[in-house]
């Protein structure tokens, strides 16, 4: 969005009075000072500063992180480190949280929101969202193994899930693909068909993909297409009867 308009939305002030600080060089975007009201500004993903205080970007913060392992699905712990200790302060918000949990030593992707409402679409089981991981094991998996996942795993504490999905990419790693989030669900699953996990990477939730490119610990803005996509594979899941309290989903 334009510099003045984004500004004048997150300092609450009028644009034509926000155009003349921009001209008096009080506005800098990342780091150096700005004079033109017209310059193009990403709304999450750019430091704007005026007098050198940041300014929050107006609307929703919407994040995609590589969640390393031995960081904890949390905003604040004393004892561990957490996702939201990876956001840089550009991208930073305090009501920023992740959306859902993954095991402190699961690596992948986590989304972190300020919008509460986008959050509990997308955990509340009733939605069905697709989580996708993959899976580094000990050793290969009994022979039925995907045909137990589809008809839905019994857990050892006798819990039965609901059928997913897996797919066998070697004799050491499988993909899995839940619409549920149970404590240690995907551990739990494959150990029922004889797998040892050693390793657990979430690659998706929904149509949102991990970014490639992004490295283990980096932090960058959903896009606007990403976000839309997202959006709208909610809006086609949704059911009828979904609880009015958000349900928190529990590490994978």
């Amino acid at each position: 969005m334009r510099l003045d308009r984004f500004v004048s939305m997150a300092a609450g002030i009028a644009r034509r009075e926000t155009a003349a600080w921009i001209r008096d060089g009080r506005v800098q975007v990342q780091g150096r000072e700005v004079r033109n009201a017209r310059m193009q500004v990403a709304a999450s993903g750019e430091e704007v500063r005026l007098d050198g205080e940041l300014l929050r970007a107006p609307g929703h913060v919407n994040l995609m992180m590589n969640k390393p392992a031995g960081c904890i699905s949390a905003t604040t712990s004393h004892e561990h480190e957490t996702v939201i200790d990876h956001v840089p302060a550009a991208l930073y918000h305090p009501k920023l949280a992740p959306v859902g949990r993954l095991d402190k030593d699961t690596t992948g992707l986590m989304l972190l929101t300020t919008d509460g409402g986008l959050s509990h679409r997308i955990t509340h089981p009733k939605r069905k969202v697709a989580k996708v991981y993959r899976a580094t094991l000990k050793g290969p998996l009994e022979p039925d193994a995907a045909a137990r996942f589809a008809a839905g795993i019994v857990l050892a504490d006798g819990t039965v899930c609901r059928e997913a999905g897996l797919e066998t990419m070697s004799p050491e790693q499988v993909r899995v693909v839940l619409t549920e989030g149970r404590f240690h669900q995907v551990k739990r699953m494959l150990g029922r068909v004889g797998g040892h996990v050693i390793a657990l990477h979430r690659e998706q939730i929904g149509p949102l993909a991990l970014d490639p490119s992004l490295a283990l610990g980096a932090v960058r803005p959903v896009t606007d297409a990403e976000l839309r996509a997202l959006i709208d594979a909610l809006a086609a899941n949704a059911e009828t009867g979904v609880a009015p309290e958000p349900a928190s989903e529990v590490p994978a």
